[in-house]
This record gives structure tokens, C-alpha cells and sequence, in this order.
């Protein structure tokens, strides 16, 4: 029994990508920081009805200097995540792989970004990274610390 059970264990835990948005609970919060003089803040509600809505805004010197509204939704046996930089329409981006405390999607249509990931580094800071798709080519990433005071 024991040989049999080992294998199905084993294909769970590799799972290229969470099929529930509850496993993504650990992205919930407030989460903020400076970079370049820009205040940078982002905030996801908790997974509920298979959902995590967030949003996204940067000040500079006391005015607006970007916003975005994102939120990850369950699609069949994959999470899709859902960004409107500045209000724009919305691009989809397909989960490709997530761990503990990590997930990341791709779009390999879309210009720039092609991958979104986030990873959390630890129970207080949170890591996010745009890119080419690659590695090494253009990208942008930041990080964040939770519940950090309002600017």
C-alpha cells in the first residue's frame, strides 16, 4: 500500500500551480515601502469565493504618481491574475508554478511584463518581480514591509 501512495504524494507536492486561491492567504495584507522617493503601497483582501482582489498606488511628493487593480481568480484547475495598471483594460496572466510563500504567472503574448511573481521572503516582507520573461533581461521588481505607517 505504502509504494502506491508514495507516487500520488509525490505528483501533489509538485504541482506546478495552486488550483485554490485559499492557498494563496499569505499574500493577504497591507504591504508598502519607498524606492526612488516613490511611496509605494499595495493591498490584497483575503481569498474569498475563490478570489483575492488587490490594488496598487504610488505617490511622490504627496501626489498620485500610478495605480493599478489586479485580482487572481480561480479558472478551472488554475489561478489567472487579472491587472489594470492605471485603469487600463485588463491583461491575464496563467499561474505557471507557486510553492509555499510563492507564486508565479505568465503571459507570453504580452509585451512587457511577460512574468508576474511574488514571493514572500518572510512573515513581514513581501518580494514582487515584472520581467521579459527571462531571467536576466529587463525587469522590475520591489519589495514591501507589512502594515508600514501611511505616508
Amino acid at each position: 500500500m505504502r509504494k502506491a501512495i508514495l507516487p500520488v504524494l509525490f505528483l501533489t507536492a509538485c504541482t506546478p500551480a495552486f488550483a485554490a486561491a485559499d492557498a494563496l492567504d499569505w499574500l493577504a495584507g497591507h504591504w508598502c515601502g519607498s524606492q526612488g522617493g516613490v511611496f509605494r503601497e499595495e493591498t490584497w483582501l483575503a481569498p474569498r469565493a475563490g478570489t483575492l482582489i488587490g490594488m496598487h498606488r504610488d505617490s511622490r511628493d504627496g501626489k498620485l504618481a500610478g495605480f493599478e487593480y489586479f485580482r487572481i481568480v480561480e479558472d478551472g484547475n488554475a489561478l489567472v491574475y487579472w491587472t489594470q495598471p492605471n485603469g487600463r483594460p485588463a491583461t491575464a496572466f496563467r499561474a505557471r508554478t507557486a510553492g509555499k510563500d510563492r507564486i508565479e504567472f505568465t503571459n507570453p503574448a504580452h509585451d512587457f511584463p511577460k512574468r508576474i511573481s511574488y514571493h514572500r521572503m518572510d512573515a513581514a516582507t513581501l518580494h514582487a518581480r515584472i520581467d521579459d520573461g527571462t531571467d536576466r533581461g529587463r525587469h522590475m521588481q520591489w519589495s514591501w514591509q507589512r502594515d508600514c505607517p501611511g505616508r
